[in-house]
């Protein structure tokens, strides 16, 4: 498309703001003792990398579908494209590691792009950099994957274009999870994997499953916002229990359009959640349906307004996208699809909880589900795509400008807070101030202590009462019913075949076979093993109970920051309500609930390695019995280790994210504190430095 090439002029304007960047990185790096200027430098380097991925030959429309950890992206994506197939992984754990492209081709493959060498090497080295910035945190992220893996990455570093083909969807889903999924062998040294689909519905688009946001894996949600420099289209995926926060908020009506982003759909996914939530309460599912969809609508309304009202930045275009989110359910359409008796456990699960207020039909789920509203802005997106990509190509510098301009400004506002402190505290004072809210902190320790000993305390009770319900259960499947079969027996009489008219018939006779049925009592041995196995069903969903029960994420969020609130002095400088809630945030997300393994095949084979098919003697029928108690009795025993196990792993689990989190809580403030107090050492220098910085800011030539 001959819009979409880079003219002689493109290159003299794109040329013109590097050398721009460039000319004030060069005017303000001086000061980088002061403040760190790798911003500027960074936002050349994502320009030049946008404007060159823009005019490639085979550029396509960039379709990306971002969203928090466990927002449901790749099961959305599944839906969307594969039918319903589990192509993605998905699972309750985050598990898409690395960024997914999903496009057309007549020939189904999939492409594995590895680090380069030169990358690799920029990795390696930044690995051993002592530094908290982001791009050294992730490279020692994917070193010490690399390292868990016991992988060589020489093997496969450089490797240019790495295809495996498959034939199936099956085929495709087994080979993808090495590449992409969370624990896959060489997840750690994949840049990006492209999925070919010979489905021309997706001929001139990249749609990309990214990682999640705010993952506590750095690495992941860099490669996300990596993608979202080059991204065209963004369907942001907000999950209905926990819908929409600040954050969200920001990166929808700030950051994307920011990076050049045209298009904004707003997802509320699993919506069946959120149906769940407020069932209870409501007289039926419709009347739930209607009470959720309106809450919801007018918090994000809300919410938007309140953000336009308090932020400088503001894409109304995009905000007036977002104010009518599309409410889906992807588990609720692929349940709509099938015969109730296919569902598998989750699937059944969520058909009880939505049945609660009557019987659910198939066209109430594809109602629930609502794939049908997606795939039409699917499509309307693709219908736009010319004119997106036109109005894309013309907005590249403006768009970066206003970047750059608010990086300067952001600059500025440091620099005017440092001459502050330095003005109005001296060391001692600072001093001061830094073991006051040292103090405020050491305060809220105590009490973010006793809120994470709570839930420890919390789990134990419920541990208890699940291992009291376990030992229940184990009664329920101790009997197995005797069934009542039918035999048929065969067997041979002489007949008489003399007729007295007929002399020479007399005295002979014949042979004729004869049946009949007797019943008789058994017991099957399959029912035994079902048995075995519906008792590891219901303890395995205990357990996991066990833990769901006990954590309440949006309580624990809201108990933590009221602490905060509460506790440290919002009108000192140091105070930033923002990050003390991405900080939570962060904290409350890393608490994931543990996935149990339990393995039925070693109970089930103490009963068939000794039984096969109908038992039908007394005796036999008593060693069944028996050897079924003993088996029960040992999955329960079992069950229960399993349990303190996991409780165990998961209180220690617990005690390491809470260390973290306390870490960080004062760590951030004695940062900035630790920064001004060495800047004591020659105030009257720093201040005019400063001071020197923001003139230099605002002389700047900033007209585009």
């Amino acid at each position: 498309m001959d819009i979409f090439k880079k003219s002689r002029e493109d290159e003299l304007e794109f040329q013109q703001f590097v050398d721009k960047v460039d000319t004030i990185y060069a005017n303000l790096k001086e000061f980088e003792n002061q403040v760190d200027m790798y911003d500027l430098y960074s936002i050349k380097k994502n320009f030049i990398a946008k404007t060159e991925d823009f005019f490639r030959e085979d550029r396509k429309l960039n379709i990306g579908i971002i969203g928090r950890v466990k927002a449901g992206k790749s099961t959305f994506l599944n839906t969307l494209l594969f039918d319903g197939k589990n192509i993605l992984p998905s699972a309750v754990t985050p598990k898409t590691a690395t960024l997914t492209r999903i496009e057309y081709s007549v020939d189904n493959r999939i492409e594995i792009e590895y680090y380069t060498d030169e990358e690799w090497r920029v990795i390696e080295r930044n690995s051993m950099v002592d530094s908290q910035a982001n791009e050294f945190v992730v490279a020692k992220e994917i070193m010490k994957l690399v390292k868990d893996r016991a992988i060589n990455p020489r093997e496969y570093v450089g490797k240019q274009n790495f295809v495996v083909n498959y034939e199936s969807y099956d085929e495709l889903m087994y080979n993808l999870n090495d590449y992409i999924g969370e624990n896959g062998k060489y997840t750690p040294l994949v840049k990006s994997v492209n999925v070919y689909v010979d489905n021309d519905e997706l001929e001139g688009i990249s749609v990309v499953d990214t990682p999640g946001l705010y993952d506590p894996v750095v690495s992941r949600v860099d490669k996300t916002r990596q993608f979202m420099e080059l991204c065209d289209v963004v369907f942001f995926l907000s999950k209905s229990t926990t819908f929409l926060d600040k954050n969200d908020i920001d990166l929808m009506a700030s950051q994307l359009p920011k990076k050049g982003v045209k298009r904004l759909i707003l997802v509320c996914s699993r919506f069946d959640d959120g149906l769940r939530d407020t069932l209870w309460n409501q007289p039926s599912l419709d009347s739930a349906i209607e009470d959720t969809k309106s809450k919801l609508l007018k918090y994000t309304e809300s919410a938007f307004n309140n953000y336009r009202k308090n932020n400088y930045y503001v894409n109304m275009d995009i905000i007036n996208q977002c104010k009518k989110p599309i409410f889906v359910s992807a588990i609720a359409e692929n349940m709509s699809k099938k015969p109730v008796e296919d569902y598998d456990d989750k699937e059944k699960k969520v058909y009880d909880d939505l049945s609660a207020k009557g019987e659910i039909t198939a066209e109430k789920l594809k109602e629930i589900g609502n794939i049908d509203e997606v795939r039409e802005a699917f499509q309307q997106v693709i219908d736009d795509k010319e004119e997106m990509l036109e109005e894309k190509a013309a907005s590249f510098v403006p768009t970066a400008m206003e970047e750059l301009k608010d990086r300067l400004r952001r600059i500025e506002g440091l620099s005017e807070k440092r001459i502050s402190q330095l003005y109005n505290y001296d060391r001692e004072k600072l001093m001061e101030q830094k073991k006051y809210i040292t103090t405020q902190v050491s305060n809220v320790s105590g009490k973010i202590e006793e809120v994470f000993t709570e839930l420890e305390n919390k789990i134990e009770e419920n541990k208890s009462d699940a291992i009291k319900e376990i030992k229940i259960y184990n009664r329920e499947y101790l009997q197995v019913s005797e069934k009542e079969g039918v035999e048929t027996h065969y067997e041979i009489r002489k007949v008489s075949t003399t007729t007295w008219f007929k002399p020479w018939t007399w005295g002979t006779s014949t042979r004729e076979i004869y049946s009949y049925d007797e019943k008789y009592k058994y017991i099957d041995m399959f029912d035994a093993i079902e048995n075995v196995r519906n008792y590891v069903q219901d303890g395995v969903e205990c357990i996991e109970k066990t833990f769901n029960k006990s954590i309440d994420s949006a309580l624990l969020k809201y108990k933590i920051l009221n602490i905060i609130i509460e506790n440290i002095d919002g009108g000192k400088e140091t105070y930033d309500a923002s990050y003390y809630k991405l900080l939570v945030e962060r904290t409350i997300q890393k608490i994931q609930i543990p996935e149990i393994e339990f393995q039925a095949a070693s109970f089930e084979n103490m009963i068939s390695s000794q039984f096969n098919g109908e038992i039908k003697g007394s005796s036999m029928k008593s060693s069944l019995r028996t050897t079924l108690s003993e088996t029960i009795y040992a999955v329960g025993e079992e069950m229960c280790k399993t349990l303190e196990k996991s409780v165990k792993e998961f209180k220690e689990a617990i005690g390491r994210i809470k260390e973290e989190f306390l870490e960080q809580l004062l760590g951030e403030i004695n940062v900035e504190l630790n920064t001004v107090s060495e800047q004591f050492e020659n105030k009257e220098f720093e201040i005019s430095r400063y001071n020197e910085l923001i003139d230099k800011i605002r002389r700047l030539d900033m007209e585009d």
